[in-house]
């Protein structure tokens, strides 16, 4: 079962999202604490983008196949040369423009590959780093980089860099199953997926 598609931008409000996806949660059989963590994946999705583009255009939608979910977001970003520079000392190395951990250097890679897309594209793994790019391989034809494939790839003993407190309140990186990333044409491609063990309804694809 697939939801409707919901377009947002830097220009227009974003609040009921999260609470259209509550709905869908629950329209697919989930109990009401399940269709809530699919409106705080969605909220976190939707806060990033606003917090780290200057200005895009984006839709987001979910399906569910087998209490399997994909929220997916697709993201159309008008970054201008100038505006580069704010967004790179925004995003040093050390302090995310989303904050700090694994998150934060989402967004960064989120950011990067947004201004490459306009300026000067290129492979995904020529320009997110040794580290990060630990998480990348093909699928279907395009470059992907996979949260679950990044911790994974993790040299052994090694944990994800987390805040200083030692926290990582990140919703996407506490509760998803996963968290992938793509280009796809002109866009920034984020899905993040979360399984239930519930009985309910499946997509018809």
């Amino acid at each position: 079962m697939v939801s409707d598609k919901y377009s947002f931008s830097s220009r227009t409000d974003s609040a009921n999202i999260p609470r259209r996806f509550e709905e869908y949660g629950k329209f697919c059989g989930l109990s009401p604490t399940n269709a809530r963590i699919l409106s705080l994946l969605s909220e976190e999705m939707v806060g990033m983008v606003k917090a780290i583009l200057p200005e895009f255009d984006a839709v987001i939608h979910a399906q569910n196949e087998n209490n399997r979910f994909e929220i997916i977001l697709s993201v159309d970003a008008i970054i201008k040369s100038k505006e580069y520079d704010e967004l790179l000392k925004a995003s040093d190395g050390k302090n995310s423009a989303f904050g700090k951990g694994l998150l934060g250097k989402i967004g960064d890679m989120f950011v990067t590959w947004a201004v490459n897309l306009n300026d000067n594209p290129a492979p995904m793994m020529s320009y997110t780093g040794m580290e990060m790019g630990s998480g990348i391989s093909m699928v279907n034809g395009f470059e992907e980089w996979s949260m679950k494939m990044y911790l994974e790839n993790l040299e052994e003993g090694r944990k994800p860099e987390v805040p200083d407190d030692g926290l990582e309140r990140s919703i996407i990186v506490n509760l998803a199953d996963d968290c992938k990333m793509s280009v796809k044409s002109s866009s920034v491609v984020m899905t993040v997926v979360k399984s239930f063990e519930e009985t309910g309804f499946t997509s018809k694809k």
